[in-house]
């Protein structure tokens, strides 16, 4: 169905892709793995044609159609489920055809082809998609710009998956998600109709979802059959082949030129040292699988000693305005356990380590904490929280000023930050540079209790074994937050639940956590429905007002992006940081922070009165 012929891609210059060959046949599914800045993402643009290829072929079957997930945050006032159903692109289409009131020749074909896809099934399939990403009933008729980022990006997924295509591209579809939403969509793309090609680095998502992995490493793509376990053991198996292959040849090779080297200036064997030369020229020289060095030594190292109790919570309750998310909760953490919380999206999960720590203060009852203890704390966003225009040298030179550069430099290299990363900006890293620095500025501290909210964010699949191993050696506690899988079964040897307002062990493993969702998701399904409350008829704005309103926010708006472009390309130019004093463009940067919150903000308001303008009509 699609194949891909000799592809070179250029990056600056440099092949990221140099002559390689890739087919998928239909109702395949298709793991593409490989480190960050493979070429991974960039495969999936060459292949839906947004990027052309320097040389090679990407052939797809005529008359073959592919679906996509959109990457960026759309703004629409539809509701999310006409939203979704967008996505249905002949749905649409035969919606329209039907609208004619003229029942000719054409309007019947249109009708018995729109029978024969299932349009009046349709909604149900849209809101069953939306029913299995997290959406609740009521928020189906809500705005899309109702919803957050990370919501829409969800939105973004449905309308993907409710495009019935011959070839499904998700680019890491379960960065979104909690694990409640990657177990259903686990579930889904097991019988999904078409075929797919899936980017993740979620070990056991692959190993469900896929039957086939095309590893992308050093600018070709190879492809194993099986899922992503079998293509570490086929990967291992292939390499070690490969060495004694190449150890064999070599011998040989030195054999022969050792037989010339003695031989070649005697009379009696010049004849036959010749005839070696030229076998040796004839030879196809087998070349050494390359692999890819794992530069990754993690390591987090605990005190020695600790306290026997780290955190007490007594009888605690909390909540956000009249949302209660917890009532009298009490729990204790004592040295050595390693927990993974484990509940539905927004039950709480981030917000009890905030409890934990103290950056967030409990209503009624206590946390308590134990002297003496440090703690490392890996935030959800805890990315945002460095700073852009320091180095990782210069972040740790803060954090231990008494230390050497040498040392320093050593440790940073542990976490695959040597070489020239050390020095440069933190602001011109990848998502998983910056999560491997700040896991190294967390393992500086040697805490006596790690708190993980999402730590594999960013991370590809190396980065994340790397992290397990790391994890299951560290002699500490652990309280982890993750929708990964491998990671909670090699890391927590106790499950806590968190739902319904209370925090408490869950008796069982990750496959009854499973049976568990199955069993809440039948429970909402059987719940009564609430009537929907009528609001009360408010009388309509003046749409002059309006329009003079929105008009002052558009001027406003021009000059603040304006302003923002300026900065932008003061702060891409290399010259700014080599003429320019450090705090000039630190305040630079905090001024192009400050322009984008306030562009959001104008955009949202000239929406809003956008909104407003149509209840006039």
């Amino acid at each position: 169905m699609l194949n891909i012929q000799n592809l070179t891609y250029l990056q600056n210059g440099v092949p990221l892709l140099q002559n390689a060959n890739l087919q998928v046949f239909a109702n395949q599914r298709l793991g593409l793995v490989g480190r960050n800045g493979c070429g991974k993402s960039t495969l999936f643009r060459l292949i839906r044609g947004e990027i052309q290829p320097d040389s090679g072929e990407i052939m797809l079957q005529t008359g073959k159609t592919i679906a996509f997930v959109e990457q960026e945050i759309i703004n629409s006032h539809q509701s999310a489920l006409e939203f979704v159903l967008d996505g249905d692109i002949e749905l649409r289409q035969l919606e329209k055809a039907l609208a004619h009131e003229v029942h000719d020749t054409d309007w019947f074909e249109s009708q018995h082809r729109y029978e024969a896809i299932d349009g009046y099934g349709a909604r149900a399939r849209a809101a069953k998609l939306l029913d299995g990403l997290g959406f609740s009933n009521d928020a189906l008729e809500c705005s899309v710009n109702q919803f957050s980022g990370g919501w829409r990006m969800r939105l973004n997924l449905a309308r993907a998956l409710m495009h019935r295509a011959d070839l499904l591209l998700l680019d890491e579809p379960t960065n979104h998600l909690d694990l409640e939403a990657i177990l259903w969509l686990e579930q889904y793309l097991t019988r999904y109709p078409g075929s797919l090609m899936v980017v993740s680095h979620d070990r056991e998502f692959l190993n469900t979802c896929v039957n086939r992995i095309a590893h992308i490493h050093n600018q070709i793509i190879d492809s194993y059959s099986g899922n992503y376990d079998d293509f570490e053991c086929a990967r291992v198996e292939r390499i070690a082949q490969q060495t004694q292959a190449v150890q064999q040849q070599q011998r040989y090779i030195a054999h022969m030129e050792d037989f010339v080297r003695r031989f070649r200036a005697k009379a009696t064997k010049a004849k036959q040292a010749q005839s070696r030369i030229k076998a040796l020229e004839r030879l196809t020289r087998i070349v050494p699988l390359c692999v890819e060095d794992d530069h990754y030594q993690l390591q987090i190292n605990a005190p020695e000693r600790g306290p026997d109790v780290l955190l007490k919570v007594e009888d605690m309750g909390f909540g956000y305005g009249e949302k209660r998310l917890f009532q009298h909760v009490n729990v204790s953490l004592r040295a050595g356990m390693r927990i993974a919380l484990l509940g539905p999206n927004g039950a709480g999960k981030s917000t009890l380590i905030k409890l934990l720590i103290a950056e967030l203060k409990p209503d009624t009852g206590r946390v308590s904490m134990a002297s003496d203890i440090r703690i490392g704390y890996f935030a959800q966003h805890q990315l945002e929280k460095l700073d852009g225009l320091m180095t990782p040298l210069q972040h740790f030179q803060q954090l231990a000023p008494k230390e050497t550069a040498l040392t320093l430099r050593t440790f940073l290299g542990r976490f695959g930050l040597g070489a020239n990363s050390e020095d440069r900006p933190v602001m011109t890293f990848s998502g998983g540079e910056k999560s491997r620095l700040a896991l190294a500025l967390l393992a500086w501290q040697k805490p006596h209790l790690l708190l993980l909210d999402e730590p594999t964010n960013h991370l590809d699949l190396d980065m994340r074994a790397a992290l397990m191993l790391t994890l299951e050696e560290y002699t500490g506690s652990v309280v982890l937050v993750s929708h990964d899988r491998s990671l909670i079964g090699a890391v927590a040897d106790e499950l806590w639940l968190v739902a319904d307002g209370q925090v408490r062990l869950f008796d069982g493993n990750l496959e009854d956590y499973k049976d568990w969702i199955e069993s809440q998701r039948a429970r909402e399904a059987i719940k009564p429905k609430h009537k929907k409350v009528i609001q009360p008829k408010v009388s309509k704005p003046n749409k002059k007002a309006l329009l003079s309103k929105q008009a002052k926010l558009e001027a406003t708006l021009s000059i603040a992006q304006t302003e923002l472009a300026a900065i932008n390309h003061q702060l891409a130019n290399p010259v700014t940081y080599m003429t320019r004093p450090r705090e000039e463009i630190k305040r630079l940067d905090q001024i192009r922070a400050e322009l984008e919150g306030k562009i959001t903000e104008l955009e949202e308001s000239w929406l809003e009165l956008e909104r407003m303008m149509e209840e006039c009509d």
